[in-house]
């Protein structure tokens, strides 16, 4: 009976070594930023402003741009100035920052404050590589700082 004991523990000893040899090497897990992600490349290296990206969005992509317009016009009015604000914040920054600003959003889900208020709040700008494709090929040719482009007629 002690001989079967030592065995069973023998085994138990060599199991629980394998197993942490096993998740030892495999490291500590870590989130990171891709080219494309959080925020596509393209609107880290844009050189138009925020106005003439969604000039651009606007033609491009209608349907898109439609939806994030209704989606802002149902938010609060503060929370509507804070993602108005974030989003020039964010557009004034040089590409170095910006890559960091997707890094810190990639890798910490408190980071960006205004999206506790509004989970879509740049969706325009950062969830879809094909609009943000077309409008930036494109969004050097409309003009700089038309802000009317955020007084878009909302359908109810």
């Amino acid at each position: 009976m002690i001989g079967m004991a030592s065995r069973v523990l023998r085994t138990a000893l060599a199991t629980a070594a394998a197993a942490g040899a096993l998740f030892g090497a495999a490291g500590t897990a870590q989130a990171d930023s891709t080219d494309d992600y959080p925020i596509p490349h393209r609107i880290i290296v844009t050189q138009c402003d925020v106005e003439q990206y969604m000039l651009a969005a606007r033609d491009t992509s209608p349907v898109y741009f439609e939806r994030y317009m209704i989606d802002r016009s149902n938010r609060p009015a503060d929370v509507q100035q804070q993602a108005f604000d974030r989003i020039h914040w964010f557009f004034s920054l040089d590409p170095v920052a910006r890559r960091q600003y997707s890094e810190d959003t990639a890798t910490n889900v408190y980071y960006e404050n205004v999206a506790t208020h509004w989970g879509n709040w740049a969706k325009l700008f950062f969830n879809n590589k094909g609009v943000v494709a077309h409008a930036t090929d494109v969004c050097m040719n409309y003009p700089k700082g038309d802000m009317s482009v955020w007084d878009w007629p909302v359908r109810r």
